[in-house]
């Protein structure tokens, strides 16, 4: 086992904390559905040789994480990890393209038109956890039509993110503070193809900055007018170079994988491979935090 391993290495890497917010506000049946999927949690994260683990300290979110959990991520994929039972969720990134495959086998029809993207550069920001920020904001607007044979639906979406945003070597491929698509449906396929393509073209004006701070708006509309809104923010704070234990990146033997609440598929064979490997280290830059 890893963690017996007595020249198991520290890696350099940074620490941080990340506290996310969210608020719906609404009277509609979809409130309480977004209120029952809002993030409130306080993490407090590590990240080197571009894996990063974060632990739930406080919160979490209903039916997928709570404090005593933790998330082990990379660029392109992550596990929640339950340690009160010795499991982890392998969770897919591109889980809603196949919540809306599934939808649209059993005969629903579902589509995107009026997409719209704005990018806006609103100078410089605010200090985050002692580092200068510059201001970047985000419009995201579509609408989603149903047609389920004698259910047809229509439901207009408005998003918009407020960025703050610094280059911080050592983080610039930590996609928990990507700067990219953090509102919208990036990294979609299917039909949120165009406008996913729309968000990543826009977002490259940030370029590989770290989100420090972001503050969202979700406004859902139906079609007889009614909305309901998420309000959510994320704050960075105790930024600082630390050396990492690789066995904390790692998947601990024992544990077992399960499915993904909702999830149908089978739980593949080697499902967790990769996070039983130990990350591959690279140098990192280290930069002191300027403080406030």
């Amino acid at each position: 086992m890893f963690a017996q391993n007595a020249a198991r290495a520290r890696l350099p890497g940074v620490a941080y904390t990340i506290h996310v917010t969210s608020t719906p506000h609404g009277a509609s049946g979809a409130a309480s559905l977004m209120a029952s999927a809002a993030q409130n949690y306080i993490g407090h994260a590590v990240f080197a040789a571009n894996r990063g683990r974060m632990d739930i300290v406080e919160g979490g979110v209903e039916s997928v994480l709570g404090k005593g959990d933790y998330v082990l991520f990379d660029s392109t994929d992550l596990v929640i990890v339950h340690p009160a039972n010795k499991s982890f969720v392998a969770l897919p990134h591109d889980v809603a393209a196949q919540t809306i495959e599934r939808l649209q086998a059993i005969g629903v029809r579902m589509g995107i038109t009026d997409d719209k993207v704005t990018m806006d550069s609103l100078s410089a920001g605010d200090t985050v956890a002692g580092i200068p920020t510059t201001h970047f904001r985000m419009t995201t607007a579509f609408t989603i039509t149903v047609d389920a044979g004698i259910v047809q639906q229509r439901l207009g979406t408005e998003s918009t993110t407020d960025y703050w945003i610094a280059s911080l070597p050592g983080l610039p491929r930590n996609p928990l503070l990507s700067a990219n698509g953090l509102s919208g449906p990036s990294a979609m396929t299917g039909m949120f193809k165009s406008i996913s393509a729309k968000v990543d073209s826009a977002a490259k004006r940030m370029g590989s900055a770290v989100a420090l701070k972001t503050s969202t708006t979700n406004r859902l509309i139906d079609a007889q007018g009614s909305s309901t809104t998420v309000e959510q923010t994320s704050i960075v704070s105790n930024i600082e170079h630390v050396d990492v234990d690789e066995t904390s990146l790692v998947l601990p033997p024992d544990y077992k994988a399960v499915a993904f609440a909702g999830a149908e598929e089978a739980i593949a064979e080697d499902a967790g491979a990769k996070w039983r490997t130990l990350p591959r280290s690279r140098p990192t830059k280290r930069v002191r935090p300027r403080p406030d």
